[in-house]
């Protein structure tokens, strides 16, 4: 039977117990390479915490926060879809994989996300702020409505992601044209 718990500030921990995490808040805790697979946070802030090739197999996300973490090589692809929602600022997220998921308005804000995993991915109406991408996989993507302004060191095929309304600016369109390998000059 696992555990229930609500409202809970956890500092410095480097397990859980198995459990349900409601209302809960996490900070400087290292959870890299653990087993949080089958666990269920709704409405918790992870801040400070290094969840580096943490285990997610069936984990459930619910409107959770990242704050300040270091998440590599993070499988969210192995998190149970269900309610699937969470945003990131300031967080570490290089070779982590998003493949295949929903995660509709997703907001990143100052994020790394190197050679991260998008593929097949719904992102639409995410939000890309500040966010250094090189590397990202973009492939049968959908960014529909994202915002990318502000994102740098993109490579996205427009024949093969849809773009439609995505928002570039003209610092970055750059970025969609790689392919090509052409120069443009100010």
């Amino acid at each position: 039977m696992s555990e229930y718990i609500v409202s809970e500030n956890f500092i410095d921990k480097t397990e859980l117990v198995k459990g349900e995490y409601e209302d809960c808040i996490f900070k400087n805790c290292d959870f890299s390479e653990y087993n949080l697979s089958l666990f269920i946070f709704t409405d918790c802030e992870f801040v400070n915490c290094n969840l580096s090739n943490a285990a997610l197999s069936d984990t459930a996300f619910r409107d959770v926060k990242f704050v300040n973490c270091k998440l590599l090589g993070v499988q969210f692809s192995d998190c149970n879809n269900f309610s699937l929602a969470f945003s990131f600022t300031d967080c570490i997220l290089d070779y982590s994989s998003f493949y295949q998921l929903k995660i509709k308005k997703t907001v990143f804000t100052k994020c790394r996300l190197i050679q991260t995993d998008f593929v097949e991915t719904d992102l639409s109406g995410a939000v890309f702020q500040e966010c250094d991408l090189s590397g990202a996989v973009f492939e049968r993507s959908n960014l529909e409505h994202a915002k990318m302004s502000t994102a740098y060191n993109f490579a996205i095929d427009p024949e093969s992601n849809n773009i439609n309304k995505t928002v570039f600016s003209k610092h970055n369109v750059m970025g969609l044209l790689c392919k090509y390998n052409i120069k443009i000059e100010d």
